[in-house]
């Protein structure tokens, strides 16, 4: 058993590189499931395995086919219309992706989604089919009843047991590396040759041997197994045959197979066997673990291993971790601390067996017989002249050579128990007890650090720091830093607990990098990082497997953590990223029971030990409680093969959707579900999902495993779901579906270009009603003027000429015009006629304006010499700027303040000259009026108490269009108006 175990170890580690099953693991090594009904098979009896090219794993049952993809099997069956017959008795994959289906009532033919049945009627010589086979041309050979037949082009082609097939019972067929094809039958072999068969072995060898399964392998040997066990034909006509007396745990051979590696299987009426030399091996001896009949065999594309048999579908798996325990030669299943000495030889310590020792030159166990009366070891550790301190329940050891000598504490309350040893730079040996941390000068303890009674104040750990400080971690007080009493004379011993950083005061393994870093696991706290004279911690809420790190083994490039829920790699370059803040979360790779672990408790149950150590050789070594769990970097390669990912359906609103062509989904399609899987047999439990819906979000969002996503009432747009898979380390499959939500008729374009249209029509409409509005408005804003024009000419303006004519004929009456009568009387006619002049001038006002049909340019100058005609004053306009369409309002105003300054200078400036200026501008407009009259003074000339209405009215128009007016008079120096008015 110990010589196995050693033999195991050896070849493992000088693989180059472990594809598939690993030969040189013994068959305990791989990892074993079993599904069965109850997981949703049809059926426990499993007859025939193949995997088609997307992936799927096909199983026949007799209760119909199963499709696989490493979470669940959907059946196809005879009730649903899929299959001829439930009884699936064979399964041949094609190299275009199609299934062919063995039944017990014909054949049938699994093409994109469709089922398609052959039988007699076809040109079947039998219902009853048995085995298939396609050959390398892509024809398939079907063995139905005792005929063979061949299925090319589409017709069948029979060979029925005679003169020209010399078998009497055709059994199964197989084709070799070189093409040729094989026929066995009852008591008889046979070697197609063009359209003839010819006899391979000779009838008497096989007397009474039925054949139940063929294989010709890759050194073109052909195997054959039967009722009486294997029969091996070299290719030199040499035949070897093999019984239970060589290893088969039954004589019955009902399936052979050859793995990628070249391991030859053997499915027997007793479970299966691997040829190892020149013998067959079980799973283990005494226990096949696979007790039941195996009906087939099968190796996937992964390299998995799948077993049919009556009790199921059996998976073995070579996983990333080899596992040593008892069935593979240690004396227990609980190893507590692993260490590897300066001479490469790895010791073992365990938690009731003892101490054992591995190397190139052997293997050996050592107990109480041997001198060692510990069986509990805690920790293993190396002088520097090579001896072991060997610390366990009940004192310490030094082994040198083969030989021990104890060393057991004396203690008053009992507490014998040395849980770790170390020799340090200087020669000291110390010991880590639960009566604290103690130096052992000869065969005395000297106490550095004493321990109350409580276990919690008991040193469990120790280290030696870069500049020779001791550190010592205590189960549940903290660490403790112990000067080099050589280097720093007079400083004092420190202790350090969560007060001073720490994140857990219950201290389970010390480490110091090759770089001086002293690394703390703990118990509650996950990992410490001592740095630069402060604690940073990881914890599980960043992204650590566990809060309990019991031991941290180093590769270089990633810490290895032994927690209670398994094996923690984390790389390096992530810790200082996280240390610096510049990485929120880590993310480590975590090892567990789906990588091989027997259990993921990798944590002594005490729990104190040396759980995880590196080998010279690169091997990651972890103690767990059921085994010895290795890592070794040289065997593994990162899968190359990405997971197969699959869109399975899509649902909306109830309805499936075709995924064979992109889809079209009325509008308001309210609940879009999309099932999906990722394809990868080993280890299902490991893919990683990421999605994203092009369309409604950009970036990868992670599924978190799930394999169903649903959206809801999606606006109309154009869509494309992506699900990409991995598994850690390995590279990505990913699968896109491309659909589109059709718009409602309202947001569709033709729609909101209509309904701009219409926006706009009504926005012309309301314009033009608004307009119309207006003008009737200025129509009988007008109306009303000329009314008012009419009154006051046909009374007030009538009035005062009927008054001036009463008055002129009264001044008639008297001559004298120096009496005071008559100057009251022409006081009268001249007051008579300036108020007809006003009512003439309103009347003009109410009237139609100049300004109708002209901008204001025009109508200004038009006025002007309107306003001065027959008068004899010399007139000039000029007009400048841009010629922009102005508001009426504006145009109004500063054509009467025009017309009021004309009028003015005039009547009472007596000028001979007057100059008029216009000049606009975007967002200004300047109006300036100069006469070379009389002038005047200009105080008091806006008040309505001088009378100057004429001038306070322009300044009040001017003022209304948010402008102002300046007026610059002196007298004899004529008259200047500017009027600045601002446009909108």
């Amino acid at each position: 058993m110990q010589a196995r175990f050693a033999a195991a170890v050896l070849l493992c580690a000088c693989l180059p590189d472990a594809r598939a099953l690993d030969p040189r693991k013994t068959l305990t090594q791989y990892s074993r499931k079993v599904w069965t009904q109850e997981h949703g098979l049809p059926q426990d009896t499993i007859r025939a395995i193949a995997q088609t090219t997307d992936g799927y794993l096909w199983l026949g049952t007799d209760e119909g086919l199963a499709r696989f993809d490493g979470y669940e099997f959907v059946v196809y069956s005879k009730a649903n219309g899929d299959l001829p017959a439930n009884s699936i008795t064979a399964l041949a994959s094609a190299g275009d992706g199609s299934l062919w289906i063995g039944t017990s009532n014909g054949l049938a033919l699994y093409r994109d989604k469709q089922f398609r049945t052959y039988t007699t009627k076809q040109g079947l010589p039998d219902d009853a089919i048995t085995a298939l086979y396609e050959d390398h041309a892509g024809t398939l050979w079907i063995v139905a009843g005792v005929y063979l037949s061949r299925l090319e082009d589409g017709k069948f082609t029979n060979f029925a047991p005679g003169e020209s097939l010399p078998v009497t019972s055709v059994r199964n067929i197989r084709e070799d590396r070189h093409h040729d094809l094989w026929v066995a039958g009852f008591s008889a072999v046979v070697k197609m040759s063009g359209e003839k068969f010819v006899q391979a072995i000779d009838p008497q060898t096989l007397n009474g041997f039925i054949i139940t399964s063929m294989l010709a392998d890759r050194h073109d040997h052909l195997w054959f197994g039967g009722n009486a066990g294997l029969i091996e034909r070299s290719p030199d006509g040499k035949i070897r045959k093999f019984g239970v007396r060589d290893g088969l745990p039954d004589p019955l051979v009902r399936a052979l197979w050859e793995d990628r590696d070249g391991n030859i299987w053997a499915g027997t009426n007793a479970g299966i066997a691997r040829m190892d030399g020149d013998r067959f091996v079980t799973p283990h001896a005494g226990d096949s673990r696979d007790p039941d009949p195996v009906r087939c065999i099968f190796e996937d594309r992964e390299g998995n291993l799948w077993v049919g048999s009556t009790s199921g579908l059996t998976r073995y798996r070579d996983d990333i971790l080899t596992v040593y325990g008892k069935t593979e030669g240690l004396p227990s299943d609980e190893p507590n601390v692993v260490f590897q000495d300066h001479a490469g030889r790895i010791w073992v310590g365990f938690h009731d067996s003892g101490l054992m020792l591995f190397s190139p030159q052997g293997n050996r166990v050592f107990t109480a017989r041997d001198g060692l009366p510990f069986s509990e070891i805690f920790s293993i550790r190396e002088t520097r002249d090579g001896d072991l301190l060997i610390g366990a329940r009940g004192g310490m050891a030094r082994m040198h050579g083969t030989g021990f000598t104890v060393f057991v504490p004396r203690d008053p309350l009992g507490r014998v128990s040395v849980f770790d040893s170390m020799e340090d730079s200087a020669g000291r040996i110390w010991l880590a007890t639960p009566g604290g941390l103690s130096e052992l000068q000869g065969k005395e303890l000297h106490v550095v650090v004493p321990a109350t009674p409580l276990l919690i104040a008991s040193m469990v750990t120790l280290c030696e720091g870069a500049d020779g400080v001791v550190w010592a971690g205590s189960y549940g007080k903290g660490l403790w830093r112990i000067p080099d009493s050589r280097k720093e004379k007079g400083d004092e011993i420190k202790q350090f607990t969560t007060a001073d950083g720490l994140s857990s005061d219950q201290i389970r393994s010390l480490y110091r990098d090759p770089e001086g870093t002293l690394w703390i696991g703990t118990f509650g706290g996950g990992l410490n990082e001592l740095r630069d004279g402060r604690f940073v911690e990881y914890t599980a809420k960043d992204g650590l497997l566990s809060d309990n790190v019991s031991d941290v083994a180093d590769d270089g490039e990633s810490l290895w953590l032994s927690t209670t829920r398994g094996i923690c790699r984390i790389a390096r370059q992530q810790l200082r990223e996280f240390a610096a803040h510049q990485r929120r979360v880590l993310e480590p790779i975590n090892y567990g029971v789906e990588d091989g672990l027997r259990s993921a408790q990798c944590s002594p149950s005490l729990p104190i030990g040396g759980g995880g150590h590196r080998t010279s050789d690169g091997r990651i070594w972890v103690t767990t409680s059921r085994g010895l769990a290795v890592y070794n970097p040289g065997t593994r390669k990162q899968t190359t093969l990405a997971p197969a990912v699959r869109l399975l359906e899509m649902i909306v609103d109830g309805n499936p959707v075709d995924l064979a062509r992109p889809a079209r989904l009325g509008p308001g399609s309210q609940r879009i579900e999309i099932r999906y899987t990722a394809i990868h047999l080993g280890a299902p439990e490991r893919v990683r999902y990421f999605r994203k819906l092009e369309g409604l979000n950009a970036g990868w969002i992670n599924a978190e495993g799930s394999r169903v996503i649903n959206y809801n009432s999606l606006p109309h747009a154009l869509y494309r779901f992506t699900v990409k898979a991995e598994i850690p380390g390995g590279p990505a499959g990913e699968q896109s579906y491309a659909f589109e939500v059709l718009p409602w008729f309202y947001e569709r374009a033709w729609f909101r270009l209509l309904g701009v249209a219409m926006l706009l029509a009504a926005a012309w409409a309301v314009y033009q009603l608004r307009l119309r509005q207006i003008r009737y408005r200025f129509a009988l804003v007008l109306e009303e003027r000329a009314r008012l024009a009419r009154e006051i000419h046909d009374t007030l303006a009538q009035g005062f000429v009927g008054i001036s004519s009463q008055l002129d004929a009264v001044a008639m009456c008297l001559p004298d015009a120096t009496t005071p009568a008559r100057k009251f009387l022409d006081l009268a006619r001249r007051m008579a006629r300036h108020s007809l002049t006003e009512a003439r001038r309103s009347v003009m006002d109410l009237r139609s304006s100049v300004l109708e049909g002209q901008d204001l340019a025009a109508a200004l100058e038009s006025g002007t010499r309107m306003w001065t005609a027959g008068s004899g004053v010399e007139v000039a306009v000029d007009v400048s700027g841009s010629q922009n369409p102005l508001p009426q309002e504006v145009e109004q105003h500063v054509l009467r303040i025009a017309q009021e300054a004309v009028t003015n200078a005039l009547k009472h400036a007596g000028a001979s000259k007057i100059r008029v200026k216009l000049h606009m501008e975007a967002r200004k407009l300047c109006l300036h009026i100069q006469d070379d009259g009389h002038g005047f003074e200009q105080d008091g000339v806006f008040s309505s108490l001088g009378g100057h209405f004429g001038l306070l009215g322009m300044r009040e128009r001017a003022e209304r269009l948010g402008g102002e007016l300046h007026l610059a008079s002196h007298p004899g120096q004529g008259t200047e108006v500017e009027v600045k008015v601002p446009l909108p």
